[in-house]
């Protein structure tokens, strides 16, 4: 009889509890708990439909800012990019300029530096001494004096190369005595040629060295001349008509 009891009161609340939840009794508890969310609610009686060429509803519209979308944001961001990225026009870098005049004979060199003192280069002055190629030879270098000289002279006969002599002690460039010379060319070309020559009959250690003429030229390089300078040196150069001014070669 207990337990019928209990059960009839626990049925009986529940559906109370469902019916206050529902609102069937009145307002629910959660807006009884939450009155500020009943204020905030629209008021269905208080719209109006306004006409689409409304003038209040286009002033409306004007009055609302423009969304901005993801394609816009970044077309803002790519015209203002130039903005930010413009900088200082970097000054570009001047190379030092060369001037060289002359092939000057020894005579003619003197007298061009003493009018060049006039002009205080300094350091900007820079005289040198030309040669002129006037040959080419053919050689194999020197080994073990004069003893590695015969080895040499040997190993041609027994190549059949009878076209040869050996430089002797006497001779002006110490770096080539006892070497073997093999001919002497007046054009590098044809010095290769014969090199090419000597390496298929099995000769493989020849090599081509430059014969320059012994009296030799004088060259004078001036660098980084401010534009009076230059003007100087265009006058003091018209006292000697057959020389050249060029940029320096490398």
């Amino acid at each position: 009889m207990k337990l019928k009891l209990l059960f009839w009161l626990l049925l009986v609340g529940n559906v109370i509890l469902f019916g206050v939840s529902r609102g069937y009794f009145g307002a629910s508890a959660s807006e009884r708990r939450e009155p500020q969310r009943l204020a905030e609610q629209l008021h269905p009686e208080l719209l109006s439909v306004l006409p689409a060429n409304s003038e209040k509803l286009a002033s409306q519209l004007r009055a609302q800012p423009a969304p901005t979308s993801p394609a816009a944001a970044n077309t803002t961001t790519a015209a203002a990019a130039p903005t930010a990225a413009a900088a200082p026009a970097q000054v570009a870098a001047v190379a030092p300029s060369c001037t060289e005049v002359g092939n000057f004979s020894a005579a003619d060199a003197r007298r061009f530096s003493e009018q060049l003192a006039s002009l205080n280069l300094g350091d900007k002055l820079v005289q040198k001494l030309t040669q002129d190629v006037t040959s080419h030879m053919v050689y194999i270098p020197p080994q073990d004096g004069r003893e590695g000289a015969d080895r040499r002279v040997a190993e041609l006969r027994r190549l059949g190369i009878g076209d040869f002599y050996v430089i002797p002690d006497s001779f002006p460039n110490p770096a080539l005595r006892a070497g073997v010379s093999l001919g002497i060319f007046r054009t590098e070309d044809a010095a290769k040629a014969y090199v090419s020559q000597l390496i298929s009959r099995g000769v493989r250690s020849a090599r081509i060295i430059a014969r320059r003429s012994g009296a030799g030229k004088q060259v004078f390089q001036l660098h980084d001349l401010s534009p009076d300078a230059r003007s100087a040196l265009d006058q003091i150069k018209s006292a000697f008509p057959d020389q050249e001014i060029r940029a320096c070669s490398a």
